[in-house]
């Protein structure tokens, strides 16, 4: 038996005893370079054309109906005074001057947290009634789109926290138990206004030199809708391609005049969906009373 017990021991060993240092297995992770492709950008909106489309006649609707959504955050005391306004969406950033001194001297029931009053930010929507009474496009330049990076609609502007805003002591929505509102709310009103707004957009034009589709690059949001049923009833020369007119689209610059309607809303609604400041941001208020 141990003669046996000796042969099996050497056959089990020959494999260990053969195996050299340099062929030891080392599992170690080796990066391989990999240099992606460069792939240049494209601009889905460029065509080979051998003229782009043009405009021939651009009217602007007049007694243009619609309904103008403000947001603003209120900061509201524990008192219930308002003591700052800050704007979140507006339709035209003009609108602003018109609106805060209003919302500035609201009174509210102050929001409680815990059975406490505290102070607190109160988004605020406004629906603003009225009408685009009229307007004109004072200048207007149409270019092919050009190749290489597609455009990007101007970013909306979203205001940022100051200072100011930063230090005031301010209890989180979700910690409210009963949200601050207006004690009797006003009628908001805008006065009538006229002034001139820049404009850049991307119209699709059909081969019968009529606008299909839009793409607002710069343009106040309010104003779109009008410029879209406006925009309906525009002509073109329509691009041309090697055989003929061809779907096309160009980019418009250009500089409009219009005057607003007085405009007015009877309500005001308090939404939870819109916070001021930021959840980023860091905030000076502390834990509402009792939690």
């Amino acid at each position: 038996m141990r003669p046996l017990l000796a042969v099996a021991f050497a056959l089990l060993s020959i494999p260990v005893l053969a195996q050299k240092p340099w062929e030891t297995k080392v599992d170690l992770p080796v990066p391989v370079p990999l240099q992606l492709p460069s792939v240049p950008p494209t601009n889905p909106f460029t065509a080979s054309l051998v003229s782009p489309p043009a405009p021939v006649a651009t009217p602007l609707r007049e007694k243009f109906s619609d309904t103008f959504t403000v947001v603003a955050s209120v900061y509201v005391t524990g008192e219930g005074e308002a003591r700052r306004v800050i704007f979140t969406r507006l339709p035209w950033p003009s609108l602003a001057n018109d609106l805060r001194p209003q919302l500035a001297e609201l009174n509210f029931t102050p929001a409680r947290a815990s059975g406490a009053a505290v102070p607190v930010w109160v988004p605020l929507a406004i629906d603003l009634k009225g009408r685009v009474a009229e307007g004109r496009v004072s200048r207007i330049q149409g270019s092919g789109p050009v190749p290489g990076t597609p455009p990007s609609p101007e970013p909306a502007a979203v205001p940022a926290p100051d200072a100011r805003d930063l230090e005031l002591p301010a209890t989180a929505l979700d910690k409210v138990d009963q949200m601050a509102n207006p004690k009797r709310p006003p009628r908001i009103r805008a006065d009538r206004r006229a002034w001139r707004q820049s404009v850049r957009l991307l119209a699709e034009v059909s081969p019968e030199g009529r606008c299909q589709r839009v793409v607002f690059l710069v343009c106040p949001e309010g104003l779109r809708p009008w410029l879209l049923a406006s925009m309906a009833s525009w002509t073109f020369r329509p691009g041309v391609g090697q055989a003929g007119p061809v779907t096309a689209w160009v980019q418009l610059d250009g500089e409009i005049e219009l005057e607003v309607g007085a405009l007015v809303s009877d309500s005001l609604r308090v939404t939870r969906q819109v916070a001021f400041p930021p959840a980023a941001a860091p905030s000076a208020a502390g834990r509402p009373p009792g939690a």
